[in-house]
């Protein structure tokens, strides 16, 4: 099957501004395992199967779950050894893996959760190295992240022998409740599965005007076009459901850009404003990364929601502060880009 997407009307995009509130540093459980590098990516937030708490996932090549009220209030790891762990040495995630998003069956909201996870090996030939290969994975949970199965590789290429950093991955998965299929965006690159399940297999990437490349491919790199609107310079990138704006939000950074977060708006999630909006900038000594905006999860915000990143140097003795803001949205009657306060 090919998916073809028909072009979106440009008039489509939001015109709207953005509010950020004071920052905060978000503590971070003292327990060993996620207290100096958490978060080193993006990670799931969301409420739990009762919608008595929140659950939450500290992410650093292993991956540690917490509940709690909020965001700020996680209690310490359980169970306190990592839930999704790195696979067997050599193998495609044999040296770490980043659960990056964490979406309930879209069919049962207390049901299922499918967890899409970035993969990386650096073992050339049984030796490792530095250089290192991405790929993108699924794992399913049926016990509110306690547990995770493995079921593979949905995005990735063939193992090379040579040391060699690369391979096609995805920084977001998110589900498509018009067209019912899921969509993923890496390096400004698109991919989807219409199988419920997101079952390795079934995905494809946009070839610039449709869904026809098969993935996992059989090539040790495939080089695909950025959908309209995004472009190949993409640093992370992750991508919620505005309530609100009705429209999808992404937030990213560009490569070599460590202090500004931008963002951009889809109606479909296939085809992105022209224009970008800034959402936060930072000055020198200050860096930062990994952006997300929470809402209810990191899957759906609405008017008012948290934007969290990671922020250099560190207040607390870990190697970064995770920060969060409060963020407002407003619809204006003109476009442009949205404004912020800047951090401080």
């Amino acid at each position: 099957m090919i998916f073809v997407v028909p072009a979106a009307d440009a008039a489509d995009s939001a015109a709207f501004t953005t509010t950020l509130g004071t920052p905060k540093v978000v503590p971070i459980p003292a327990q060993s395992g996620v207290h100096w590098y958490a978060n080193d990516s993006t990670f799931p937030y969301l409420p739990d199967a009762q919608h008595r708490k929140h659950i939450t996932f500290w992410v650093d090549g292993i991956n540690f779950r917490s509940t709690g009220d909020s965001l700020e209030t996680m209690d310490n790891p359980s169970p306190s050894t990592a839930v999704l762990d790195k696979g067997a040495s050599g193998t495609w995630d044999g040296d770490g893996v980043w659960l990056e998003q964490a979406v309930r069956d879209p069919s049962d909201s207390s049901g299922k959760i499918y967890g899409f996870y970035h993969a990386e090996n650096h073992t050339f030939s049984g030796v490792w190295n530095s250089d290192e290969r991405h790929a993108t994975g699924l794992a399913v949970s049926t016990d509110d992240g306690v547990t995770w199965t493995k079921k593979g590789m949905i995005i990735g290429n063939a193992p090379v022998n040579t040391p060699s950093t690369g391979g096609n991955e995805v920084n977001t998965v998110f589900w498509d409740p018009v067209n019912k299929r899921w969509l993923g965006i890496g390096g400004g690159s698109g991919y989807t599965s219409s199988d419920p399940d997101a079952a390795p297999g079934t995905w494809k990437g946009w070839d610039g005007s449709a869904f026809t490349v098969h993935f996992p491919t059989t090539t040790t790199n495939w080089t695909l076009p950025a959908l309209p609107g995004l472009d190949k310079n993409m640093s992370g990138g992750m991508v919620t459901w505005n309530t609100y704006l009705k429209r999808f939000v992404i937030v990213y950074q560009n490569n070599g850009d460590r202090t500004h977060v931008y963002a951009k708006t889809s109606s479909d999630g296939v085809h992105w404003d022209a224009t970008r909006r800034t959402l936060l900038t930072v000055t020198s000594p200050q860096t930062i990364g990994y952006a997300q905006i929470d809402g209810d999860s990191s899957n759906e915000s609405g008017q008012d929601a948290t934007l969290v990143y990671e922020q250099w140097p560190s207040t607390t003795g870990r190697d970064r502060d995770m920060m969060e803001r409060p963020i407002h949205f407003a619809l204006s009657t003109t476009s442009g880009s949205a404004t912020a306060t800047p951090s401080g």
